[in-house]
């Protein structure tokens, strides 16, 4: 007899490829919403609509069997707070929202060495080099800046990614005494109103829906006028079509704004190079890449003249950045 070592532990590969095939298939049984959600975040299209065509009759097998359970039973474990939800302000809401008067300019508390302001710069992945430049372009030790890049989304798609239900988590979580909002940069999609009405890119009423939603958001952000938000929308584009989208967005997020109590815009689209892309800029009297390969992005050293932007709009409301 053939010591337990030595036994042959092969198997033929048929049945290698039959187990594969098997683990393949539970895990996408098991993770059908996240295939869902790949497929809504994706630009219309033939690749969209065939992901979503086999994606969402699994998810409906799934969820009927309940194999969603388990996986819900670990994020609740873990702390992961769902995304999205049906029937929110952001998707639901009116344009009423946009005809509100602003309250008047608020005082704020000015930040201290001794107590820093807490700032949460949050949105796209455009806010990761922005947090970076703007904690350490401010006066030393005035701000206290925690960055949380949601990569991949925008305000288009929130069956993807619900920028309401998210925003309300951040602030409930953190209680920030500022925020900066720096996102747009994936906001290609057309957006449905709460008629039914379809507005593409480009359209008056896509403007004015992406302002609705806007202002959602950043009510939700400042708590109401609590707290202000810094909101940044996208830069010029290298590309022509994204760059009239940004533009369109940059003219949204100003409505939102003289709408929104404690809502500021920030404009880097036609103050940086006085409004024409370019790869690199002057800052501190020295030429730098300023933009990543996508024409869209800035770079770590290009990020540096967004971030003194944004503290000139921090600075209307707390003078002390300024001062110190």
């Amino acid at each position: 007899m053939q010591p337990e070592r030595d036994r042959d532990l092969t198997m033929p590969a048929g049945r290698v490829l039959g187990v594969i095939a098997i683990a393949l298939a539970i895990a996408v049984l098991f993770n059908s919403e996240a295939m869902v959600r790949a497929g809504e975040g994706m630009q219309p299209g033939p690749n969209r609509d065939i992901v979503l065509s086999a994606a969402r009759p699994i998810d409906d097998v799934s969820g009927a069997i309940g194999l969603h359970l388990p996986r819900d039973g670990l994020a609740l474990a873990f702390g992961q707070e769902d995304k999205t939800a049906s029937g929110t302000e952001l998707e639901k809401g009116s344009t009423a929202i946009l005809r509100r008067r602003r309250n008047e300019h608020q005082g704020f508390a000015q930040p201290t060495t001794a107590d820093p302001l807490d700032v949460l710069v949050t949105g796209d992945s455009q806010a990761e080099f922005l947090g970076q430049r703007l904690s350490d372009q401010s006066p030393e030790g005035l701000l206290r800046v925690t960055t949380v890049a949601r990569n991949a989304t925008g305000l288009t798609n929130p069956a993807f990614f619900n920028w309401e239900i998210n925003a309300e988590q951040e602030v409930a979580d953190r209680d920030p005494e500022a925020v900066v909002m720096a996102i747009g940069g994936n906001d290609g999609f057309n957006v449905q109103t709460a008629d039914g009405s379809l507005y593409n890119p480009g359209d008056p009423g896509w403007e004015t829906e992406f302002a609705r939603r806007v202002a959602v958001v950043g009510s939700v952000l400042s708590g109401d006028g609590k707290r202000p938000v810094y909101w940044v929308p996208p830069p010029t584009a290298r590309d022509p079509v994204f760059n009239d989208i940004y533009a369109s967005q940059n003219r949204a997020v100003e409505r939102a704004t003289d709408a929104t109590s404690a809502l500021r815009y920030v404009d880097i689209y036609s103050t940086l190079n006085h409004g024409r892309y370019s790869d690199s800029l002057s800052i501190d009297g020295k030429r730098v890449l300023a933009r990543q390969a996508d024409g869209v992005h800035f770079t770590r050293d290009g990020a540096v003249a967004p971030a003194r932007l944004i503290l000139d709009a921090m600075a209307e409301d707390f003078p002390a950045l300024r001062d110190g």
